[in-house]
């Protein structure tokens, strides 16, 4: 006897999916019986969780029977709707083992059961699959106050356990990775860390390629199978971004890593080189056999071959940084000057030039403190200027400084005069790490002067024979003499240069400085220094550093000047190249620092694409459960009618052509936000097709809404498909609708808008005329978050089940494929405005369109011959057989160039019905404009799916042209053809 449907709707209250389904199911043939029979124990949590929006499930009896939620839905699968009311033990076999002690605990002891991000091994899918959930069992008792059943609440949390333990993965690695200072030790690091994830990846390896492109890192005959494997690298090495290869051909026994069963496939990832102009090896891991379709483990690999990348480009750079270190020492040892390098607070000699070790008499000093290396210059106070310029930072120059200092083996130190600088070496914290000394032995300049005083040709004796350039002046600056080594650098003859002719010898850019500063030591009498750019006889520059100072008479006038010039030029190098390599070394720290944040941004787009991803695929399980309704109403019309019972046909034909509706209407949903569906454009008053609506637009929004609809005046038509524009008027409506729930204002107004390019760009449109059409409620309004994400496909604000985030997004799609473009203006609390900015059409709207005319069954051909050219067999047999039915010739071919050979044959042809996506290498478009060549008035219905649309020129037809969009009922396509046969003739 069937169970009154009101007690149905009491034991499974509310309009989810499952409440429907439980409320068709026959309980009375299951040991539990009619629901008007179940204890209140089982009823009231079965009404709990039907009417919650949590992952739960409950098991009833000795057998627990399986009741389920719709939240729970996607947990099962596969095994929806078949689990519903069967034992627990046979819906969740491959667990089953697993959780029995739980249910025994429950059920016997009456305890309640909990676990946290279990991991478990569902088929839900079709094949094993590593899945987390958190649950909690509780127990259920009857009317007798005993346990007999049990409630489960469930989360799954796969993905966050998944992402979390990829995120520590890439964390580890990058913290194993940043030691290692050669190649040997990164592939060493990688692989200790990507052995703590085998969960991911069961194995994986590294192979790195040399400069000329073969493979560095050879694997070792002692290392494990899959090290020794020959993995196809070329296609890396061709500029593949990643390879997926099966290993049954390649490993007979790969390692399983943290699972049971071995991998099935592998992946290949390149590792970039820092440049970006080629790989510098590849990774090979070994792919999860319990995630086999992870859309995200490509993106996982290359983030963790980023890593590797960096961490190699760092050894190279560590390596380039030793070879400059090297050159820069060569530059010290061939300096004329005296060079040394001390570190630390106590002055470490870490490098001398052959300069210093000269001046002290070529003692070891390379890794000793300066006080223990030169106790002789103890009490002279240079010790006491080194701590001094290391404390605080600030250099230290000195001239003629006096010091006694052994220049000879076992002598007693000497006395001599020396020009130096103390340059602080600071670390890239700008915290002091060692003192650079630079000078010279000025002893000989020194003593030479001293001796001018006394004669001046002993003095030109001296300079002639001194390395550097000497020179003097008077006492009003011009200058008098040079030295023969002067003439002999700059290639002059004696004479040119005295006076203010030595400007000549002068870079250009350092003229003017070393004027004024000898103008400032020609009126103050201080000595003088400068550094300039000379010319030598062959046309190059190099750097000197020019000093000079005054001769005085016994009374202190100045008498005249006496200068030098040093050559500098590798002092200079050295010190550029310093500046450069500290350029470097910034720059590469600001490029590691990029490629650390672009993997950090791909990490948030992978988490992104993972949510997408789960969202679309409600989507295929609601195609289908379309495909379920045709196959199955398909299958129950065969054997009905193989039973003769015809009376039943009608009805399994509705069911089918029912779902295959739905399935077209989803599809052209999908369409529309991707702006690929096929539009019929025509030219449309708004404010007429929305007085048309308002009746339908009332009677949708309810009484407690008022509605005003404020059209202007002269409003000019735009070019648009009137169907989908009602559809997003209509769409708009019912989303303002849902913002009032409690009543409210709905104003609907057109206006025409003219946007300069100001406006333009702030719409993102080209400036011109258009048609506006804003849609107003007085409801919540929404956050600038909100806003910004109200066009993504799938995002809602609405309750669970009461919206599918789509709607938005086809009319995105939609405005934006007729050339148009959507705004929202809102405010919390005051309401939403949604506007459509429609392009204006130049011409008159259409006043009515032509009521579709009713189809003739009894029309019958005259003769005409088709031909239908489709690589589909099915299509093409129904479209063969439909016509033959109606009395046409046929011809048919299954590509293009077999189309287009019959079209170029004698063979009359009345029409032309072809797919547009076609195989070997012509689309229907280009056949039917081949063929035109030869028959200019041949008539063409074009089969058009989505993305063909572009093809036939975006709706744009030339003369005897249509279309049909698929998916087409038959009765269509017959009314089709004959429309265009029965047409204006071919001339």
């Amino acid at each position: 006897m069937a169970t009154d449907l009101a007690v149905l709707a009491d034991a499974f209250p509310g309009d989810s999916a499952l409440s429907a389904l439980m409320r068709a199911h026959d309980w009375e043939s299951t040991p539990l019986g009619p629901p008007d029979a179940w204890p209140e124990g089982l009823k009231v949590p079965v009404r709990m969780m039907l009417t919650s929006r949590f992952e739960m499930w409950l098991g009833w009896g000795a057998e627990l029977a399986f009741f389920y939620n719709d939240a729970y839905v996607p947990t099962l699968g596969i095994k929806h709707p078949g689990s519903l009311g069967r034992p627990v033990r046979e819906v969740w076999s491959e667990i089953y083992e697993e959780l029995s002690g739980r249910f025994e605990t429950v059920m016997r002891e009456g305890v309640a059961t909990w676990d946290k991000a279990l991991l478990l091994l569902l088929e839900r899918n079709g094949y094993p699959e590593e899945t987390y959930h958190t649950f909690s069992y509780s127990p259920l008792r009857g009317d007798s106050g005993a346990v007999e059943g049990l409630m489960c609440i469930v989360s799954e949390e796969t993905e966050r356990v998944i992402s979390e333990r990829r995120i520590e993965t890439l964390r580890r690695l990058a913290s194993d990775l940043l030691p290692a200072r050669t190649r040997a030790e990164v592939i060493a690091r990688f692989r200790s860390a990507m052995a703590t994830n085998t969960r991911d990846f069961p194995f994986c390896d590294i192979r790195l390629f040399s400069e000329a492109g073969g493979i560095e890192t050879a694997s070792d005959p002692g290392a494990a199978p899959f090290r020794r494997a020959h993995w196809p690298l070329s296609p890396i090495l061709a500029g593949e971004a990643s390879v997926r290869i099966p290993l049954k051909r390649l490993l007979a026994d790969p390692p399983t890593g943290a699972w049971a069963v071995a991998p099935r496939e592998a992946l290949i990832v390149p590792v970039t080189k820092s440049s970006q102009t080629g790989v510098s090896g590849a990774l090979v891991f070994g792919l999860n056999p319990l995630r086999p379709d992870d859309p995200d483990i490509t993106g996982f690999a290359q983030l963790i071959a980023g890593q590797v990348a960096g961490a190699l480009a760092a050894v190279d750079a560590l390596v380039a940084e030793a070879a400059e270190t090297e050159r820069m020492r060569q530059l010290f040892q061939q300096s004329p000057s005296f060079i040394a390098v001390l570190r630390g607070p106590k002055h470490r000699f870490e490098m001398t030039n052959p300069g210093y070790q000269q001046l002290v008499a070529h003692r070891d000093v390379v890794g000793k403190d300066v006080r223990d290396a030169l106790p002789e210059v103890a009490g002279q106070g240079f010790f006491e200027l080194l701590d001094s310029v290391y404390a605080t930072g600030e250099p230290f120059v000195g001239r003629a400084v006096p010091i006694n200092i052994q220049r000879i083996p076992g002598a007693e130190p000497e006395p001599r005069l020396l020009d130096f600088v103390y340059q602080p070496i600071r670390a890239a914290d700008g915290s002091v790490t060692g003192i650079f000394v630079e000078g010279v032995d000025v002893t000989v300049v020194q003593e030479a002067l001293a001796a001018a005083r006394e004669s001046e040709q002993q003095f030109r004796t001296l300079a002639e024979a001194m390395p550097n350039h000497a020179w003097t002046s008077g006492p009003d600056g011009l200058l008098e003499w040079f030295n023969s080594r002067t003439y002999q650098y700059s290639g002059l003859a004696v004479g040119e240069l005295d006076g203010a002719d030595w400007a000549t010898m002068v870079h250009p850019d350092d003229l003017d400085a070393a004027a004024q500063a000898w103008a400032t030591s020609l009126a103050t009498g201080e000595p003088y220094e400068t550094e300039f750019r000379l010319r030598r006889a062959d046309g190059a520059w190099r750097w000197h550093i020019a000093r000079a100072i005054a001769l005085r008479s016994e009374q202190g006038a100045i008498t005249g000047w006496v200068g030098a010039n040093t050559d500098i030029e590798d002092q200079k190098s050295a010190a550029q190249a310093l500046a450069d390599h500290n350029a470097t070394l910034e720059r590469e720290v600001h490029e590691r620092t990029v490629e650390l944040m672009t993997a950090e941004e791909a990490l948030r787009q992978s988490q992104k694409m993972e949510a997408v991803g789960q969202l679309t695929g409600g989507i295929a399980h609601d195609f289908n459960n379309l495909l379920t309704g045709i196959t199955a109403s398909l299958e129950m019309l065969e054997t009905r009618i193989g039973q003769g019972r015809l009376d039943a046909v009608p009805r399994y034909v509705e069911s089918a052509q029912s779902a295959a509706r739905r399935a077209s209407a989803l599809t052209q949903r999908l369409l529309a936000f991707s702006r690929q569906q096929t539009l019929t454009p025509r030219p449309t008053n708004a404010n007429r097709l929305i007085g048309e609506m308002e009746e339908l637009l009332r009677r949708t929004i309810g009484p407690n809404i008022a509605l005003e609809v404020v059209g202007a005046a002269g409003l000019w038509p735009t070019l648009i498909d009137r169907n989908q524009l009602e559809n997003a008027i209509l769409n708009l409506c019912i989303n303002a609708r849902d913002a009032m729930p409690g009543g409210g204002k709905l104003t609907i107004e057109t206006a025409n808008k003219w946007l300069d390019d100001r406006a333009g760009k702030e719409r993102d449109l080209p400036p011109g005329q258009y048609v506006s059409l804003c849609v107003t409620d007085t409801g919540a309004g929404m956050t600038p978050d909100v806003i910004q994400r109200a066009f993504d496909p799938f995002f809602t604000t609405k309750p669970l089940g009461q919206g599918t985030g789509l709607g938005l997004s086809m009319v995105y799609g939609f405005v934006r494929q007729s050339g148009g473009q959507v705004r929202i203006y809102s405010e919390l609390e005051k309401g939403t405005t949604m506007c459509l900015y429609l392009p204006r059409h130049v011409g008159e709207a259409e006043t009515d369109i032509a009521p579709r005319d009713t189809p003739s069954t009894e029309y019958l051909a005259d003769g005409e011959t088709i031909l239908v050219i489709d690589d589909e067999p099915t299509v093409r047999m129904l479209l063969i057989e439909t016509l033959h039915d109606a009395g046409y010739i046929t011809l048919e071919a299954a590509d293009g160039p077999a189309g287009l050979k019959i079209l170029q044959s004698d063979v009359q042809i009345d029409l032309l019905i072809t797919d547009v996506g076609l195989p070997g290498g012509l689309n229907g478009r280009q056949v039917a404009d081949l063929a035109r060549g030869s028959r200019p008035n041949l008539k063409v219905l074009f089969i058009t799916g989505y993305a063909e649309n572009a093809v036939i020129s975006h709706g744009h037809l030339d003369r005897y042209m249509q279309v049909v969009t698929k998916p087409f009922t038959i009765d269509a396509l017959r009314e089709k053809v004959r429309a265009m046969i029965e047409g204006v003739s071919a001339a």
